[in-house]
């Protein structure tokens, strides 16, 4: 009798906490422009993807971003690739409207959710660089290049707005200190899951 009783308590509870926690999952992509030194520009183009799980207020994600310079005619194109690794905390907030893509919608009589995400955490980066110019002709310049690997530190702050149960967008500022080659930028995201 009284290991039922305790089974029965024990299984009261572990249904009540779950009724309690919250959890959500969502995968992302975007794209959008970072700020770094290349050698022939400082600034690019990026592509981003992101797994992310959250469970209350605290955020856990895998993301991968891509960022080449802005150049033509130049081979090989100058990049720098980073896996991250994030943790993070999040404040959820209800505000009436779409705030964007368009933020005049904000005169839609209607509440949507929205989160803002802050993250910090471990990064695999690597970069590579134009070294010797090997052939110049009017179009298309030609160099030997040098690949570089190292750690870094991923930082990132992101507004997200949920327009569905499962569709969100959203707006990221990132920055990435490494011992390969410092960069920030600003990403625009759509979001895929449950929220």
């Amino acid at each position: 009798m009284k290991n039922t009783l305790l089974t029965l308590f024990l299984l009261n509870c572990l249904l009540f906490a779950q009724e309690q926690t919250t959890h959500s999952f969502w995968a992302e992509v975007g794209t959008g422009v970072n700020f770094l030194e290349f050698t022939d520009s400082h600034n690019g183009f990026n592509l981003y993807g992101s797994l992310n799980y959250e469970i209350e207020n605290n955020n856990f994600s895998l993301s991968y971003l891509h960022s080449s310079e802005f150049s033509m005619f130049v081979r090989p194109e100058e990049y720098i690739e980073s896996i991250e690794l994030k943790y993070g905390r999040s404040i959820h907030f209800s505000m009436r409207g779409l705030g964007f893509p368009i933020p005049f919608l904000l005169i839609i009589n209607r509440n949507f959710d929205y989160s803002l995400v802050g993250k910090v955490g471990i990064s695999y980066n690597e970069s590579r660089k134009r070294t010797a110019l090997l052939a110049n002709e009017s179009f298309d310049s030609s160099y030997n290049s040098k690949i570089t690997n190292g750690f870094g530190l991923p930082v990132e702050i992101e507004l997200r707005e949920q327009i569905t149960s499962f569709i969100g967008m959203g707006f990221s500022f990132y920055a990435n200190f490494n011992e390969v080659k410092n960069f920030s930028g600003v990403n625009f995201n759509i979001h895929l899951g449950k929220f």
